[in-house]
Order: structure tokens, then C-alpha cells, then sequence
């Protein structure tokens, strides 16, 4: 995308840097640059009486945020509250920690629930992680579960034992956009900001109901469960990011991932590797709303009667459209823990035992998780992951069927379990 050359002595007006010296040859180049740009990062936090504000980050260290100053309420429309931001105020900031972050999107199940704002993730946007899935084109798919804290306990429901993590550059609209006319990439910049998530995925429930042709059925099932969504720590407008970037000499962010002590990144990518960019993906909802309909075919369990329902890719009504306040995910790259296997080699296996090749993947892969032979997450796990710019995430995995004691920054009904595993 293209960007004027002002944008980049703007940038350098208030940090004292040249374009020129600002640019990045490396992941830590563009990280020391872009914190260099004085950039607006934006935050869910707890302010010192406990308040859940949306602040501005005056000061992070190592991508974890340190000092905020309040720019809003929370539930203060994002375009209001990034209006806030832009006077760049830093009056009476204040100390932050981790255990003060909340998701830096609210997005409540309820919401979702009520199909007012929804969360549309992206599969196989990548090359290298379809191919290590097994191949197949880029697809579209709702979310079901609400932003969390990126530095919160994550448990999977009780009984899944093949918990995977996908590192993903995410963006949240902060005014409503249409689909089906699509607003141009410097349109799209503005109404949208970004932030770093996490697509936690279930992967016994994706093969489970996996399908020789497209994608299958269960990945809301499979990414949709409660406390699947770590989000944040802070969020970047994309039309103040995207000129940042430029100027830096980047044409994208690298995302990494590690788990536990492991020195090597499972995940090590850049967005410019992405399919389809952010504006194309905008696009591709509603060409995909147009081809297979508003609502996926992929069921997921809702509320307490277990009632199958089925989530749409945008907001119904009056007209479908994606609101303020809704979220899309870019994708993962490759390096998750499930790897598709050899295709003749389960088909040949599967027959002698009567079962279909996705059957008997499914009980390989839980074979070699009981005994420790897979990359799949365990209790005790602890996920790190960044985005160059975007901050750090670090959770760790509980028990599953497990739950952590209620904490300030999580609305009520985030707590609670909406269904389960068929």
C-alpha cells in the first residue's frame, strides 16, 4: 500500500529521526524504530481504582505495558476514544502491570450471542501453513469467543487433550464498514485498528469433523470455546501504523511464538506473506457472504438447553454489514503443532482398521499426545508471542475443564462455559 513521504517527516518532527535513519533491517530494528515513533497505543486497563479504562500507553517495556494515561470510560466508542488519543495527553499517568491488562477489545460473548458485532477469522492465509495443513485455498469462518486477557490463564474444555496456538495480526473496526462495497485501503486504515491475538484451537474437534473437500465443519466448534482469544496489550490505529511502517523501511511485521523455554520460535513470520491483506479480506467477506451465505455452515453449541446454532460472518440486521467494534482475524503462518499427515499412509492404516483417514489420524494424534510425542499444548504450558510494534502476549495453559478465579477485567458472561465438545 502506498503512503506519502510526508507522513514519514511528520513522524520524524516529533521523534528527531530521519526516515532515512529509521530504517529497519531486522525484526529488532523495526521493533527499536516503531517504538521510536511514538506511536498511539491504545489500552484496555485497570486504572489505579480499579475502573476499567481504555488508556493510552505512555511507557512499555519489552512490549509489556508500564505507565497508561486514562483516555476514556470503558464501552466509550473506539472512534471517540481514539479521537481522545490523538490529543496525546499524558496527564496523570500511572503505573500498569500485567495482571491490569485487560482484552484490549470489548467484545462480551453476549454480543456475539446476540449477533450485534461478530469476530470472522481467516484459515489458510498463509502458503507455508497450508501447506502444512494439508493444502486448500483461503477460507472464512465466525469466531464465538470473546476477547481475553493477553495475559490470562487459558483452559480448554474439559476432555481436550490436542490444544493448539496460532499467533495472528488481528484488526477492530472502529466504525462500521460494508462488505459488499468495500471502502479503498487508506479508508479501510482509518476505520481500523490493530493488535496482536491468538487463535487457540481445539484440534480434535477440526478433524473430527474434517472433509476430503474444503474445510469441514468444525472449526467454530474447535476455536470458538471460552477464553480462545487472548487479545492485546495494546492496539495501533492503522492509518497511524501502516505510515509508521513505511517509514521504517518495513513491508510488514514479523510474529513469533514460543513455548515454554524453547530458544527457536515455533512461529516465525511476516504479514507481508499474507494471501489476502487486511482490504482484500474485508472484500473477501462479502464475496463469500454472496457465494455460500451469512451464516457458516459450521455449527457451534449455544447456551445452557445446548441448542446448535450457526454464527454469521456479519451482522444481519437491518442489512448485513460489519459493525463498529467487530473484529477479523488475519490468519496464522505456518508452525503449529498439528501438521497433516501423509495422506497414503493414513488412508492405508485407517482401511485395515475400519476407520476413515481423518478416524484414524485423530486416534494417532491423541496417541502421541498421551505419550508426549507431539508439540500440542499442555497444563503448564506458557505461550509468548509478539507482533513487531503490537506488544507481547504471555499466558499459560490450566487444567482443562478448569477455571480461573474471576478477575475485575472480565464482563460476567465471559465466565461462563456456553456449551462443550459433541
Amino acid at each position: 500500500m502506498r503512503f506519502a513521504f510526508a507522513a514519514c517527516i511528520a513522524a520524524s518532527l516529533v521523534t528527531g529521526a530521519t526516515a532515512a535513519s529509521g530504517t529497519a533491517s531486522s525484526a529488532e530494528d523495526l521493533e527499536t524504530c516503531l517504538n521510536g515513533r511514538n506511536l498511539l497505543r491504545v489500552a484496555r486497563v485497570l486504572d489505579p481504582d480499579g475502573r476499567v479504562v481504555y488508556a493510552r500507553v505512555t511507557a512499555q517495556d519489552a512490549g509489556h505495558i508500564t505507565r497508561a494515561a486514562t483516555l476514556a470510560p470503558d464501552a466509550t466508542p473506539l472512534a471517540e476514544v481514539f479521537d481522545r488519543a490523538g490529543e496525546r495527553e499524558d496527564v496523570g499517568d500511572f503505573a500498569v502491570t500485567d495482571d491490569r491488562v485487560c482484552a484490549v477489545v470489548d467484545l462480551p460473548e453476549s454480543d456475539l450471542d446476540a449477533e450485534t458485532r461478530i469476530i470472522v477469522s481467516t484459515g489458510l492465509n498463509y502458503a507455508a501453513h497450508a501447506e502444512e495443513a494439508g493444502g486448500g485455498d483461503v477460507f472464512l469462518f465466525p469466531k464465538p469467543s470473546a476477547p481475553t486477557r493477553p495475559y490470562a490463564r487459558v483452559h480448554a474444555p474439559e476432555g481436550v487433550t490436542l490444544l493448539d496456538y496460532e499467533v495472528e495480526l488481528a484488526f477492530v473496526l472502529i466504525e462500521d464498514v460494508d462488505p459488499f462495497d468495500p471502502p479503498s485501503p487508506d479508508a479501510l486504515l482509518a476505520s481500523s485498528a490493530f493488535f496482536l491475538s491468538n487463535d487457540v484451537s481445539d484440534r480434535e474437534a477440526i478433524v473430527r469433523d474434517a472433509a476430503f473437500f474444503g474445510p469441514g465443519t468444525g472449526f467454530v466448534e474447535g476455536k470458538g470455546q471460552p477464553g480462545f482469544l487472548p487479545a492485546g496489550p495494546w492496539m495501533i490505529r492503522g492509518s497511524e501504523l501502516a505510515p509508521a511502517l513505511e517509514c521504517c523501511g518495513a513491508n510488514g511485521m514479523h510474529l513469533r511464538l514460543f513455548v515454554d523455554d524453547e530458544v527457536e520460535p515455533r512461529q516465525d513470520a511476516n504479514t507481508q506473506q499474507m494471501i489476502l491483506s487486511p482490504p482484500e479480506l474485508v472484500a473477501r467477506i462479502g464475496t463469500w457472504i454472496e457465494e455460500h451465505g451469512l451464516r457458516s455452515s459450521m455449527p457451534f453449541v449455544r447456551g445452557a438447553d445446548g441448542q446448535e446454532g450457526f454464527y454469521p460472518l456479519a451482522v444481519p440486521e437491518p442489512s448485513p454489514r460489519l459493525t463498529a467494534g467487530s473484529i477479523v482475524q488475519t490468519g496464522t503462518p505456518e508452525g503449529v503443532a498439528m501438521s497433516a499427515p501423509s495422506p497414503l499412509g493414513v488412508t492405508l492404516r485407517g482401511a485395515l482398521r475400519l476407520r476413515s483417514p481423518f478416524e484414524q489420524f485423530l486416534v494417532e494424534e491423541k496417541e502421541r499426545a498421551a505419550e508426549g510425542n507431539t508439540r500440542y499444548l499442555t497444563p503448564g504450558s506458557v505461550v509468548s508471542a509478539r507482533i513487531d510494534g503490537l506488544g507481547a502476549q504471555r499466558f499459560e495453559i490450566g487444567e482443562a475443564g478448569g477455571r480461573s478465579a474471576p478477575h475485575p477485567c472480565d464482563a460476567p458472561n465471559a465466565l461462563v462455559q456456553r456449551g462443550g465438545s459433541r
